[in-house]
């Protein structure tokens, strides 16, 4: 039979003393509560908020067709200009800047075209890139109206379903749709994640490559 094991009691601490109800000797000198704030007056002030981005193309798109180097590079070829920021929070730059992407289709490539923000803006630089931003609003609802031709979307596409369309991912080196500028576009109800009908929308060539697939 084990031993039987015993524990002592833990030692009993006293509790801390409390203050008295009473302070003594009682305090003195405390001024008299503030009286409560009367009504609010009014304060006039405007917001400082950047300009938008249509704001920022309108200002610089006489630029743009102006501007040799711009002309060079989208002469013949077909385009998009995807949009314009403001860079204004580059501490390398004396002179706020702006930013507009044009994606050009024919040469598969991103052109980002710097300009200084002045009164009219000047062009500072153009460069190129493979990256592929996001799609612009007349890229999403190009690909929507394109998607909306295809046999398999006509056929199983609702009175009730809601477009989503996303830039896809680019193919490997050596494939014929390497580069290209491609958007996924789904059909579905509203109530539901996954789209019941998808197509793949080159926007370059504007075809559509074929059905992704879909619930049967």
């Amino acid at each position: 039979m084990p031993p039987e094991i015993r524990l002592d009691p833990p030692p009993q601490r006293p509790g801390a003393e409390e203050f008295p109800a009473v302070v003594e000797p009682p305090l003195t000198g405390i001024p008299p509560a503030a009286p409560p704030p009367g009504p609010a007056a009014p304060v006039a002030w405007e917001p400082a908020g950047h300009p938008s981005g249509a704001e920022l193309l309108a200002r610089t798109t006489p630029v743009l067709l102006a501007d040799g180097r711009v002309r060079a590079a989208l002469d013949g070829r077909r385009y998009v200009v995807l949009g314009a920021s403001a860079l204004s929070d580059d501490k390398d730059r004396s002179v706020p800047a702006i930013l507009v992407l044009v994606h050009d289709y024919t040469g598969r490539r991103t052109l980002e075209i710097t300009l200084a923000d002045v009164q009219p803006p000047v062009v500072l630089g153009v460069t190129e890139s493979s990256a592929q931003p996001g799609l612009s609003r007349a890229e999403a609802e190009r690909a929507v109206e394109l998607a909306g031709t295809h046999p398999e979307v006509v056929r199983r596409r609702t009175a009730d379903s809601v477009p989503m369309v996303l830039l896809t991912s680019d193919v490997a080196e050596g494939d014929e749709h390497h580069g290209h500028r491609r958007a996924y576009v789904g059909f579905g109800p509203p109530d539901e994640r996954l789209p019941r009908v998808r197509v793949i929308v080159d926007l370059g060539e504007e075809r559509v490559l074929g059905g992704g697939g879909g619930d049967e």
